[in-house]
């Protein structure tokens, strides 16, 4: 019995130092990761590495990217802006567009370009240049390095932010466009390992200035904008993708007569949006006008693309 007793004691004895160890270890690992997850944390706010949990995962919009969501927490000291202008990023490694995303979150909307050397995820962020003119609901981010895309466009939710269409840019590389349906202050991060650009919008309250760019089949008038008034000499730019890259540009008067025709390619056709621009020399005419953008079948006449209203300007 006495033995029994002893063996017993020196078991519990044991078992008590063994738990004591455990949680000594347990403790020290909490600490470890805690001192990591801060110098993590320092470093992400340094670099805008938004890696992290919480916050709303990104829905793919497009062709859905072998880089995972993992930006749904992101947060960085960098204020958000109204710039007219921003740029940023180094080098040319970055040539292809693999996907946009967007995401939810408390007080902004989150979009998420994946970058690529060719369909590999980059390492870094090449170049870019933003332009936005305040309260006119678009945001264009050019990069220059890009010659292919493996998503052309997309919808966004209800609210702040309604598409988004990726085009090959006039003077090369490609652009991205985001439009908003009210005026907004933005930011960018830069993402590296893998490369990636977020754009975050944050309404900024008031309506817009101008109207959207009108959408129509697979055309989009850029400028001018709907009920605009118009000048003599007339610069009309959008993007298509019409099977033969052509876009007829159709000037209307009020009683149907036709003022102006004119028919443009486009840069690109197909898979990517391809950018057209025309200065039109314009015949003296008053009143409203309706200006027409797209292809007109020449089996039937009908037409598929974009038209507006506007006027003679003053």
């Amino acid at each position: 019995m006495r033995r029994t007793s002893v063996l017993l004691l020196l078991y519990l004895l044991s078992a008590s130092l063994l738990a004591g160890c455990l949680d000594a270890g347990q403790t020290v690992g909490s600490a470890e990761a805690s001192a990591g997850a801060a110098s993590d944390r320092s470093t992400e706010a340094t670099r805008a590495d938004a890696t992290g949990a919480g916050g709303v995962p990104e829905a793919t919009v497009g062709v859905i990217s072998r880089i995972q969501g993992d930006l749904a927490g992101a947060s960085s000291g960098t204020p958000f802006s109204r710039r007219t202008e921003a740029s940023g990023g180094s080098g040319y490694d970055a040539d292809t567009v693999l996907a946009v995303r967007y995401g939810l979150h408390g007080g902004y909307e989150r979009t998420v370009i994946d970058l690529g050397t060719g369909w590999e995820p980059s390492g870094t962020v090449s170049e870019w240049t933003l332009a936005s003119q305040e309260g006119e609901g678009l945001l264009r981010l050019t990069l220059p390095s890009a010659s292919a895309t493996r998503v052309s466009h997309g919808r966004f939710g209800d609210g702040l932010l309604q598409s988004f269409h990726v085009v090959r840019a006039p003077e090369g590389g490609m652009f991205v466009d985001f439009f908003a349906r009210e005026a907004f202050l933005y930011r960018v991060l830069e993402i590296e390992d893998p490369g990636r650009l977020v754009v975050d919008f944050k309404p900024k309250g008031g309506d817009l200035k101008v109207p959207l760019p009108a959408e129509g089949g697979d055309t989009v008038l850029v400028e001018p904008r709907p009920h605009a008034s118009i000048s003599d000499p007339l610069t009309v730019s959008g993007y298509s993708r019409t099977s033969e890259a052509a876009n007829t540009i159709t000037l209307i008067d009020s009683d149907g007569k036709i003022l102006v025709r004119r028919t443009v390619l486009c840069n690109d056709r197909g898979h990517t949006w391809g950018y057209f621009e025309a200065t039109l020399d314009l015949p003296p005419f008053s009143g409203k006008g309706t200006l027409k953008v797209g292809t007109e079948s020449a089996h039937n006449g009908s037409f598929e693309g974009t038209k507006i209203p506007l006027w003679a300007g003053r």
